[in-house]
């Protein structure tokens, strides 16, 4: 737990990065603003929330051939330099443009994190807290979010920049105290610092580590050295991991989140709430958070597929059920009503909290072989990045096409043919090992067990020579 805590530190920084315009906003557009020496418009702030997208689509042409060949911590490492350059960079602008450079630098390091974090924590995780310790990427992204509310709001411009250029000193010192993946190495050919390391995440427990052992020995032995496109179509299963991976990545972007985000201070403020925009983005953020906390509880508990589909079917329900409010609305409505839209933004937000926004992460980080991880990974955060910039930028547009309750309406029917496609054709991963996992995607028979993947050596002198050779 401790392991993946500290890996997440990163994912914390971009929840930092994506929570900071939120405060920002109000002072850049002050008359007296931070940086520069006019207020700066509504469209360029826009831009300032928006670049780190383009950012990103960059990044993933890069973050997934380095995880794949420096490895999962050196690239972990290197990716905390684009966060402490910005976070430099924004406390020391002197006028507007360079707060897009930084938001652009930002946006390269956090298709890195994304990339690459969840396939470390993944592959040095035990089977039965895989999901658990996958969910702590929403986990720690949306304790960012909140951390830049809150704090945005009690100090300055220049002290939450300061703050949050502290996140990613303390992950790269912190985190280069970690082992590497074992599972990197021992595909790597390097057997004995895998052995190490493993040994290191179990705690010193050599009978679990020697039982994983096993479980490595039977895995493919080679190593694409060079991932390439057709690796993605080499096999049944890495193509149906491929279809997988998709559809969770256009699902989370058509799934209504945007849309609910965006409507969520006009929602507050119709219901007669009080709250400010700023505190109601609060209230909104501090939901995502105990709805993470709440997947990591349950995913290894209740499995993948029950979270995810579940939470579809509730994100449907609960944008139809809004859709139809904001078709009908009359303003000489019981005033109680009025409450009706602040319930169908708390349950869509936990919904997605709790599945479609963490689970996504946990599964393909365990659907793909070793080999191709991060390649694979880095294509579909590509086609993620894209369709996240795609629709920030035509939201607008639709919602004058189709109206406010037509877009909630649409997203309502994605969510729903969402759910009917994973409960067709996603397996249950849940603390099934790795290997197991790609034996189901490519249609083989699990229920055939091999001696050596379930042999156990128990015997006190082969425990004493392994943790001889081990320690």
């Amino acid at each position: 737990y401790m392991a993946a805590m500290l890996a997440n530190l990163s994912t914390f920084s971009i929840g930092t990065m994506l929570g900071w315009t939120s405060p920002m906003q109000p002072l850049l557009s002050s008359d007296n603003p931070p940086v520069g020496s006019e207020p700066i418009s509504t469209e360029f702030i826009s831009w300032v929330g928006s670049i780190n997208f383009i950012g990103a689509l960059c990044g993933t042409f890069f973050w997934g051939i380095a995880s794949d060949r420096l490895g999962r911590k050196y690239t972990a490492l290197l990716d905390a330099i684009p966060f402490i350059v910005s976070w430099i960079i924004i406390l020391t602008a002197r006028n507007v443009w360079w707060l897009l450079v930084a938001r652009f630098i930002v946006g390269i390091g956090c298709s890195g994190v994304i990339i690459n974090i969840p396939i470390y924590v993944a592959e040095m995780a035990e089977d039965k807290i895989r999901g658990s310790l996958g969910s702590f990427l929403m986990i720690f992204l949306n304790s960012g979010c909140v951390f830049s509310y809150v704090i945005g709001s009690l100090t300055s411009y220049h002290g939450l920049a300061a703050i949050c250029l502290c996140v990613p000193i303390v992950f790269l010192m912190v985190f280069s105290c970690l082992p590497e993946s074992p599972s990197y190495l021992w595909n790597r050919g390097k057997r004995k610092e895998a052995e190490r390391s493993l040994l290191w995440f179990r705690g010193g427990h050599v009978n679990q580590t020697l039982k994983e052992i096993e479980d490595l020995k039977i895995r493919p032995d080679k190593f694409t050295a060079k991932p390439s496109y057709r690796d993605l179509l080499r096999s049944k299963g890495v193509k149906k991991a491929v279809i997988l991976s998709i559809a969770f990545i256009i699902g989370q972007q058509f799934c209504g989140i945007l849309a609910i985000l965006t409507y969520t201070v006009k929602i507050f403020q119709d219901s007669g709430s009080s709250l400010s925009a700023h505190n109601s983005m609060i209230v909104v953020g501090i939901l995502q958070l105990l709805s993470a906390l709440m997947s990591s509880f349950l995913v290894d508990r209740t499995g993948r597929r029950f979270l995810l589909i579940s939470s579809y079917c509730a994100m449907s329900i609960s944008l139809s059920t809004l859709s139809t409010y904001l078709y009908f609305y009359n303003a000489s409505w019981n005033p109680l009503l009025k409450w009706i839209p602040i319930i169908c933004i708390s349950v869509n937000v936990i919904s997605y909290s709790i599945g479609v926004g963490p689970v996504p992460f946990v599964v393909m980080s365990e659907i793909f072989p070793p080999d191709i991880r991060g390649f694979a990974s880095s294509k579909i955060q590509l086609l993620g990045t894209f369709l996240s910039f795609a629709t920030v930028k035509t939201f607008p547009f639709l919602t004058g096409l189709l109206g406010t309750h037509g877009c909630f309406l649409l997203y309502a029917v994605f969510c729903a043919v969402l759910s009917v496609f994973n409960f067709k054709i996603l397996p249950e991963t849940k603390g099934k090992p790795l290997q197991t996992i790609f034996k189901l995607l490519n249609g083989e028979d699990t229920t055939k067990i091999d001696e050596n993947e379930f042999s156990e050596l128990v015997s006190e002198q082969k425990t004493t020579i392994v943790k001889n050779q081990l320690v």
